[in-house]
């Protein structure tokens, strides 16, 4: 295949463009020009226009009806009430499993206390403070 110069596809493209009538009117100026001293682009572009005109000529054609067999606008519609029973079933059980009586649970309280210190009487301290603060719970009602 030929490399054409830019002027030459520009002239292309408008030539095509002038064929279906959608051409400016400075391009089809320099359209005009360039044909003028172009011997291709100006054979191309009398084919295009010929092709445009055959094509505006021919009678319509009418499209073949084909009988498509029905089917729902929307089959996955069928489905829904399925989702919306399994849902509730769901729904059902938690309801269920959570209002069902069991053994009530205390609330959770420290079980030991992490020394900072490893020596005996750091442990000490520590173990001591635990007792005091317990103390001052019980006998206030509420910590201090």
């Amino acid at each position: 295949m030929e490399q054409l110069s830019q002027l030459c596809e520009r002239a292309r493209t408008w030539a095509s463009l002038r064929a279906d009538g959608e051409l400016s009117e400075l391009e089809s100026g320099l359209l005009d020009a360039h044909l003028g001293r172009c011997v291709r682009c100006r054979t191309l572009a009398r084919d295009f226009e010929s092709a445009a005109g055959v094509l505006r000529a021919a009678a319509l054609e009418r499209p073949a009806q084909l009988a498509l067999p029905f089917r729902p606008p929307y089959p996955w519609l069928r489905l829904v009430p399925a989702a919306v029973a399994a849902a509730a079933l769901v729904a059902a059980g938690l309801a269920a499993a959570s209002s069902a009586p069991g053994p009530k649970r205390a609330p959770a309280r420290p079980v030991a206390m992490v020394a900072a210190s490893e020596s005996p009487d750091g442990l000490r301290q520590l173990r001591r403070r635990g007792l005091v603060d317990r103390r001052n719970k019980s006998a206030f009602g509420h910590s201090v």
